[in-house]
């Protein structure tokens, strides 16, 4: 495994486990092996880069995911498809090691402003359209990722899990 390589694991492992401004870089080129002090830099060429290179290689596999579902999803989605399309591609990440620290990173990052890929700005606008409250999703996205985590931390299984999490967003979403 090449250092870049090593570089994405270490962090991945050390900012799901101790947070994303928990870990220092001298921590960071501990755990990957690397003696070059400046090797995060020259790859990444920050350590905001290279959190978002983790962000990145995951959100490309997750919104490539969401893109075929939501071209599959039909023109009339209900609220509860369009929050299902936002939340299992995103759940499916608790299959590997690398997706689960991915998802106890995100809640860390999420905020009003942060850059959103493709087809989950395009479910997004979809979602708006329909709710009473659009002000909702946001508080609805930090709860779910949230959920999210902490499942990642527990590892169990996740087919109820996952279903779960949908209806209690939706219910979040349309609730009174």
């Amino acid at each position: 495994m090449d250092t870049r390589a090593r570089l994405l694991q270490a962090a991945e492992r050390l900012f799901a486990e101790h947070g994303v401004h928990g870990v220092t870089v001298r921590q960071l080129n501990a755990a990957a092996g690397v003696r070059n002090t400046s090797a995060l830099h020259y790859h990444f060429g920050s350590r905001d880069g290279l959190v978002r290179a983790i962000v990145e290689r995951h959100q490309a596999v997750v919104d490539a995911d969401r893109a075929s579902r939501l071209d599959a999803l039909g023109d009339d989605p209900s609220v509860r498809d369009l929050v299902a399309l936002v939340l299992e591609p995103l759940a499916a990440e608790l299959g590997s090691p690398s997706g689960r620290d991915y998802l106890r990173i995100v809640p860390q990052l999420l905020e009003p402003g942060t850059a959103v890929p493709p087809a989950l700005g395009r479910t997004m606008a979809m979602l708006e359209e329909r709710l009473p409250r659009p002000d909702r999703i946001l508080p609805m996205l930090l709860a779910t990722t949230t959920l999210l985590a902490d499942r990642a931390r527990r590892r169990g299984p996740h087919d109820d899990f996952v279903q779960d999490l949908v209806s209690m967003a939706t219910g979040m979403l349309l609730a009174d």
